[in-house]
C-alpha cells in the first residue's frame, strides 16, 4: 500500500529557501551543496549480442527490460541535492520507508511509491538489503562460489567482480553504472545488492527493482557518504510526478552516448570483443603484413644460418624454401597472392558494422 501524503498531486513551486536552523544549512553547505552527480550512460543490452552474449535474456529474466526502453536524461540538480540532505530513514514498523523535504514539500517514500508514480519493476521477489535477502535463505559465499570462475588471473580480491564470467560482468557493469550507480572505486566490487541481481538473472527468477533503489537512495543521505549523487533524473521525475514545480529549472544530464560495446569489454578486459576484420591487404593492413613477414624472414634466415654451420658434413635439411617462401609473400608475388589481392580490391566492409576497432581510442572519460 502506498502511504499518502497530504501534498500528493497539488502543485508547488520550487523553493529552495526552507532552512529554518542554522544546524540544517551548515550540514547542506558542508556535506551537499557542492556534490556532483554521476553521469548517464546509454549503452544498449542488445549491443552485446554480437559478441554471442544474451544479456537482454538476463535482463528480462529479473523483469527489468522495461528500465531500458524508456530512460531519462532531465534533472534539477538543486531539487535532487535537497531531496538527499533532508532524507531521514523511518524506524521499527516503518523501516522501509524514508521522509524527506523538497523546497516546503514533504514526502514520505516507500518503495511501493517509487513502483507506482515512476512504474518501477516491483514483481517476484522484495528484497533491498542484507536483513531481507537473509529472509529468502539468500547465502552471499554459496553464490559467490557459484558464480565466479577461475579465469587464469590472481584477483588481490575475492570479492573482485573481474572474477565472474563475461555476461555477468557485462550485467555487473549496467547494474552499478546505470542501475544502481556507484562510485568508480567501488564499481569493482560484488556488493550482496549487485551478487542478488546476478544471481537472481543467472537462476531467471524476476525481484524487485523499487525496493532495491528505495534502499540505495537511503545510503546516500548518510553523512558518510560523500561520493557523487545517484539517480538524478529518476528523483526530479518523481518530485513532478509528485506535484512540485519544476519548469525552468530542469535542465540535461551529462550524458554519455558514445560508449560502445566494445569499450565496455575492453574496459572489463573481457575474452570476448575481437577486432573488426581485416577486409582486403590495402592501406595500413598491408604496411602491417609486410613489416611482420620481414620480420619473420630475418629471424628464420639467422636461423638457417645457424642450422648450416652446426649441419656441416651431414645431410642438408631443406629449410631455406620457407624463407623463400616468405620472400615471396612479401614481394606480393605467386598467382594465387595476385588472385586475392584482385578480389580483395572489390570487397567493401559492410555498412552495419557500427562498432569500433580495438585500435581505436576510449572515451575521455572515466567509465
Amino acid at each position: 500500500m502506498v502511504l499518502n501524503n497530504a501534498q500528493l498531486h497539488h502543485a508547488v513551486t520550487f523553493s529552495n529557501k526552507v532552512f529554518r536552523k542554522d544546524k540544517e544549512y551548515s550540514r547542506y553547505v558542508r556535506r551537499f551543496r557542492d556534490r556532483a552527480i554521476y553521469p548517464s550512460f546509454t549503452v544498449q543490452p542488445y549491443a552485446f549480442s554480437r559478441y554471442d552474449m544474451d544479456i537482454p535474456t538476463l535482463i528480462r529474466n529479473l523483469g527489468w527490460e522495461s528500465l531500458f526502453e524508456d530512460q531519462r536524461f532531465t534533472y534539477c540538480l538543486e531539487a535532487m541535492r535537497l531531496f538527499y540532505v533532508n532524507l531521514k530513514r523511518g524506524s521499527g514498523p516503518d523501516l522501509y520507508s524514508f521522509k524527506t523535504a523538497v523546497g516546503n514539500f514533504e514526502i514520505t517514500v516507500t518503495a511501493d511509491l517509487l513502483a507506482s508514480e515512476l512504474g518501477l519493476p516491483h514483481d517476484g521477489l522484495r528484497a533491498g538489503d542484507d536483513g531481507q535477502f537473509c529472509d529468502y535463505d539468500f547465502d552471499y559465499c554459496h553464490v559467490l562460489d557459484d558464480l565466479v570462475h577461475d579465469i587464469g588471473r590472481y584477483f588481490p580480491n575475492l570479492h573482485s567482480a573481474g572474477r565472474l564470467p563475461d555476461d555477468l560482468r557485462v550485467l555487473h557493469f549496467f547494474i552499478t553504472r546505470i542501475l544502481l550507480l556507484r562510485s568508480l572505486s567501488s564499481a569493482t566490487l560484488l556488493h550482496t545488492s549487485n551478487l542478488w541481481i546476478l544471481h537472481h538473472a543467472r537462476s531467471g527468477q524476476r525481484i524487485s527493482y523499487a525496493l532495491l533503489v528505495f534502499c540505495h537512495l537511503v545510503q546516500y543521505g548518510d553523512d558518510n557518504n560523500d561520493g557523487w549523487l545517484p539517480l538524478a533524473p529518476l528523483i526530479t521525475q518523481l518530485l513532478r510526478k509528485l506535484g512540485i514545480d519544476l519548469r525552468d529549472k530542469v535542465t540535461l544530464c551529462n550524458v554519455h552516448d558514445d560508449l560502445k560495446a566494445q569499450h565496455v569489454l575492453a574496459h572489463l578486459d573481457a575474452s570476448v570483443g575481437p577486432r573488426k576484420p581485416v577486409i582486403g591487404l590495402g592501406g595500413k593492413a598491408a604496411t602491417l603484413i609486410k613489416a611482420l613477414v620481414s620480420a619473420a624472414e630475418v629471424v628464420i634466415d639467422r636461423e638457417l644460418t645457424g642450422f648450416s654451420n652446426e649441419l656441416k658434413g651431414k645431410r642438408k635439411i631443406p629449410l631455406a624454401s620457407l624463407s623463400t617462401r616468405l620472400k615471396l609473400l612479401n614481394d606480393g608475388g605467386g598467382a594465387s597472392t595476385s588472385r586475392i589481392r584482385e578480389e580483395d580490391e572489390v570487397v567493401e566492409e559492410p555498412e552495419d558494422n557500427a562498432d569500433i576497432s580495438d585500435y581505436d581510442s576510449p572515451p575521455h572519460y572515466p567509465f
